[in-house]
């Protein structure tokens, strides 16, 4: 089963921008938008991707979508696109409640392990930072599906050197989220031929 051409674009914005490519995100971005991927969307994927790429990456991405809505702002009487805004972000509960960004994010992360519990004892803080974050507050903005975010993390570690045990265990994830091996393999096929 085939992906569709809005989550391939949005992908493909996740793996440039985890690259740290800007000059070949920028088009990406645009190609996105012009696929029906809304403008929120872009914004909490690239916020989503400073987990997996670090802060300058994540910050980068977001000023150049930053700078192509501007631009898009002056050009728009001479263009006819119509780009998306998007669901809106909405603060989630679990931002004003620790207590319950780690219980939320201890099941979420349990659902992404197949239903196995994660506890990495070797580092608490690194636990904690797992599932209250990453899988607390990070998966608790509703802008995408779990299915959806896995295949945004896929995506984002295709595209990066020397985080194959990662990468692997998040295409595995993927699956346990809902999507289907054919559709994560699909993915990884297509980020190879076209990025």
């Amino acid at each position: 089963m085939e992906l569709s051409n809005r989550i391939l674009y949005l992908c493909a914005c996740a793996a440039w921008a985890a690259k740290g490519d800007l000059e070949n995100l920028a088009p990406a971005i645009r190609r996105a938008l012009d696929e029906g991927v809304t403008i929120n969307e872009i914004k909490d994927a690239f916020a989503q991707l400073y987990a997996y790429a670090g802060f300058p990456r994540s910050l980068n991405a977001l000023g150049v979508l930053e700078k192509i809505l501007n631009e898009e702002i002056v050009d728009r009487k001479s263009s006819n696109r119509k780009w998306l805004e998007g669901k809106p972000f909405a603060r989630p509960a679990a931002w004003d409640d620790a207590a319950l960004a780690l219980k939320k994010g201890t099941e979420m992360q349990t659902r992404d392990e197949g239903g196995t519990p994660w506890d990495y004892t070797f580092c608490p803080q690194a636990d904690y930072y797992m599932k209250a974050h990453l899988f607390g507050d990070i998966y608790a903005v509703d802008v995408f599906t779990p299915a959806e975010r896995e295949l945004i993390t896929v995506a984002a570690l295709s595209a990066m050197d020397g985080v194959t045990p990662q990468f692997e265990g998040h295409k595995q994830c993927a699956v346990f989220m809902g999507n289907t091996p054919e559709q994560v393999e699909y993915l990884c096929q297509w980020l190879k031929i076209n990025i």
